[in-house]
C-alpha cells in the first residue's frame, strides 16, 4: 500500500506539473471534455448499449440483495448474479452509483433496491426498471457515463504523454488531439462499458512500459504489470498487453550489457507476472466471493467464442477493418493513419527507430493480428489502436515538420480540419438521436392506460418511455392472451423494417415481411403518427453491401452510419416509426400478426 501510495503521489504530481506549464495541454483537455461530454446523457433513463445495461444491473441486484437480506450470504449471490463475470466493471459501476444508492437509502425509499434482489428477464429485465424510479436510471446513469467522460480524458492525457516522451512535446499534444478527433473513440465515451477503462489501464502500462525502456527502473515494469493485470480484468480483449509487457522487456535487455543474463532475470519477471495475475484474479469480484468455476470458464474456455460467433455478415476480415476504421476515424483520419503507420515501418526497417517507438508499433501489430482471426467485429473493439494509431501519424508528421514544414503545415491543418467537422457532427448528432425523440413524442402524446406496442427482445431496442405501458410480443405467437390485443400505438424500428430487405443476410421471415408491410399500408387501422431519423427509401433499409469496398466508403465519410448491429448503435440504425390506432380494433391483425 506504501508503494501504491507513492506511484498515485507521483503521478498527480506528473499530471500537476505538465497541466502548470503547459498551457496547450489545458486546452487539449478541456477540448476533450467537451466533446467527450457533449450530450453524453442521451437515452437516459433508458439505456444506451446492451453491454451498459448488463454491467449496471449486475451491480444494482448485488445492492438489491444486500438491501433486502443484509448478510455476506446475500452479498455473495448478488455478486456472483451476473450471467457471465464481467471484471472490474462491478467495482467502477459499483462506487459510481454509491451515492445514487445513499440517496434512496436517505430518502427511506429501501424498495427502489429491493426490486432488484430477484429480477426478471422479461423483455430485458423491464419489469425492474418500470417499476423503479425515473430519478433513479437518470442518476445512476449519469454517474456511470460521467466516469466515462473522465476516464476518456485521461485516455487523451496517457496518449499525450506517451507522445511527449517518444517523440517530443509537439507530438504529445498532436497524438492528443488526434484521438480527441476520432469518432469511434468519442462514441465509447458516450455510453458506460468496460471498453473506456480497458483502454487507459492499456496506455497506463503502455506509457509506464515506454519510461521503462528508456531510463529502466523496476518499480516502473511492476507497476505496468499491474496495470496490464487490471485492463484485462476490465476486458479481456486488453490480453496483447502481457506481449506488450515481454516486448519492453526484451527491448531494455537488448541495452545491458549482458542481453541474455538480462533477458533472464527471475527477480523481474516473476514478481510482475505475479502482479499481473493477481490484479487479474482481484478484478473479478465473483472469484472473491468463491465463483472459482464461473471465472474460470470466463478466462480459459470461453475467451475465443466472441472470435468465432458471427454477428454480422460473411465477409473477408479486410472488409470488416475497413468498415471499422472508415466510421470510427473518417477517411483522411485514416489515410493519414495509414501513411504514419508505413513511415514508421520504413524507419523500422532501416533500424532508425527509437525503442518507445518500437513498443507502439508492437501494441498495434498485436492487436490487429488479435482481431484479425475474428469473424467479424464492431468499432469499440479496434478502440486500443485508435490512440496506437494517432501516436505513430503525429511522430510522423513531427518529423515532417521537421524536413518540409511548408508543405507539413497545410498537411496536418487539412487533416485536422476534416477529422475534425466529422467528430463535431457525429457528436452532435447525440443531441437528436431518432430513440430520444420518439420516447419524447410517445410521453407527450401517450395518455394514462395507453399502450405502445414493440417487436424487440429487449428494451434497449426500443424508444420506450419511462411508465408507459408496453406490449413486448416477441416470440409470442399470434400475440398471445398476456398482451393488450388493442394498443393504442404500434412502433417500428431500424431492425424491424430489417424484415422488408429480401436482400439481408439476417431477418428473413415471409410472415413477417407481410405483416409489417401491411401494418405500414394500413390494413389494420393503423396510421403513422410520427417518425423520426431519415426514412429509408420506400421503408426499405439499404446497407453497405459486405465485401464492397465502394459502398464502405459513405462511412468514412458521414458520420452516425449503418454499423451492422453494432452495440454502439448510432442515429442510422436508430429510425423509429409511430404508428397510431384509428380505427376499431378487430381481430385481423393478431390473426395475422407472427410475433
Amino acid at each position: 500500500m506504501g508503494a501504491l501510495r507513492t506511484l498515485l503521489a507521483r503521478g498527480v504530481g506528473t499530471v500537476a506539473t505538465d497541466l502548470r506549464e503547459d498551457r496547450r495541454l489545458r486546452y487539449l483537455l478541456v477540448g476533450a471534455a467537451l466533446l467527450c461530454g457533449f450530450w453524453f446523457w442521451h437515452r437516459v433513463p433508458n439505456f444506451a448499449t446492451r453491454d451498459e445495461h448488463s454491467r449496471l444491473l449486475d451491480v444494482l441486484v448485488a445492492y438489491g440483495s444486500v438491501a433486502a437480506d443484509p448478510s455476506i450470504e446475500s452479498l455473495q449471490q448478488g455478486v456472483a448474479w451476473g450471467r457471465v463475470p464481467f471484471g472490474a466493471t462491478f467495482y467502477l459501476f459499483g462506487l459510481a452509483v454509491l451515492p445514487v444508492v445513499l440517496l434512496a437509502v436517505l430518502l427511506g425509499q429501501l424498495d427502489v433496491l429491493t426490486t432488484f434482489a430477484a429480477p426478471s428477464a422479461e423483455f430485458g429485465y423491464f419489469p425492474s426498471w418500470q417499476a423503479t424510479p425515473a430519478w433513479f436510471w437518470t442518476g445512476a446513469l449519469v454517474m456511470v457515463r460521467l466516469v466515462n467522460v473522465l476516464l476518456a480524458v485521461g485516455c487523451v492525457y496517457l496518449t499525450y504523454r506517451v507522445g511527449r516522451v517518444v517523440w517530443g512535446r509537439t507530438a504529445g499534444h498532436l497524438a492528443g488531439l488526434l484521438l480527441t478527433l476520432t469518432f469511434g473513440f468519442l462514441t465509447i465515451a458516450h455510453e458506460g462499458g468496460e471498453d473506456m477503462p480497458a483502454l487507459f489501464f492499456v496506455l497506463l502500462a503502455l506509457y509506464l512500459l515506454v519510461r521503462y525502456v528508456q531510463a529502466g527502473r523496476r518499480w516502473r515494469f511492476f507497476a505496468a504489470s499491474a496495470a496490464g493485470g487490471a485492463a484485462i480484468a476490465f476486458k479481456l480483449t486488453a490480453a496483447p498487453v502481457v506481449a506488450l509487457v515481454l516486448a519492453a522487456h526484451v527491448l531494455r535487455a537488448r541495452r545491458a550489457d549482458d542481453p541474455w543474463r538480462a533477458l533472464a532475470r527471475p527477480t523481474l519477471l516473476v514478481p510482475g507476472a505475479l502482479l499481473g495475475a493477481v490484479a487479474i484474479a482481484v478484478g473479478f469480484p465473483t472469484l472473491l466471493v468463491g465463483g472459482v468455476d464461473a471465472v474460470a470458464w470466463r478466462l480459459l474456455e470461453n475467451p475465443g467464442a466472441r472470435a468465432s460467433h458471427p454477428t454480422g455478415p460473411d465477409a473477408p476480415v479486410w472488409w470488416w477493418f475497413l468498415r471499422g476504421y472508415f466510421s470510427g476515424m473518417s477517411l483522411p483520419l485514416f489515410l493519414g493513419a495509414v501513411a504514419g503507420v508505413g513511415a514508421t515501418l520504413l524507419r523500422v526497417g532501416r533500424r532508425r527507430a527509437a525503442p518507445g517507438t518500437l513498443l507502439v508499433v508492437t501494441g498495434l501489430a498485436l492487436w490487429v493480428g488479435l482481431f484479425a482471426g475474428w469473424h467479424d467485429f464492431r468499432v469499440h473493439h479496434l478502440l486500443p489502436t485508435f490512440p496506437l494509431l494517432a501516436l505513430l501519424l503525429a511522430g510522423t508528421l513531427v518529423r515532417f515538420h521537421g524536413r518540409r514544414p511548408s508543405l507539413a503545415r497545410p498537411a496536418v491543418a487539412a487533416l485536422l480540419v476534416t477529422s475534425g467537422l466529422y467528430a463535431a457532427v457525429g457528436v452532435g448528432g447525440y443531441a437528436a438521436m431518432p430513440r430520444d425523440d420518439a420516447a419524447a413524442w410517445l410521453d407527450a402524446n401517450a395518455e394514462d392506460g395507453d399502450t405502445v406496442e414493440v417487436y424487440r427482445r429487449h428494451i434497449q431496442d426500443t424508444a420506450v418511455p419511462h411508465g408507459v405501458d408496453v406490449n413486448h410480443v416477441y416470440g409470442r405467437e399470434g400475440g398471445g392472451e398476456e398482451v393488450d390485443p388493442c394498443p393504442e400505438f404500434i412502433q417500428l424500428g431500424y431492425r424491424d423494417l430489417l424484415y422488408l430487405d429480401r436482400d439481408t443476410y439476417y431477418r428473413n421471415d415471409d410472415a413477417r415481411f407481410s405483416y409489417i408491410r401491411g401494418l405500414l399500408a394500413g390494413e389494420y387501422n393503423y396510421e403513422i403518427a410520427a417518425e423520426f431519423g431519415t426514412r429509408p427509401p420506400g421503408f426499405v433499409p439499404r446497407r453497405p453491401t459486405p465485401g464492397s469496398f465502394v459502398d464502405l466508403l459513405r462511412n468514412g465519410v458521414v458520420p452516425q452510419t449503418d454499423q451492422y448491429a453494432d452495440e454502439q448503435e448510432l442515429a442510422a440504425n436508430q429510425y423509429t416509426l409511430v404508428l397510431e390506432r384509428t380505427g376499431e380494433c378487430d381481430g385481423s391483425r393478431l390473426r395475422d400478426s407472427p410475433y
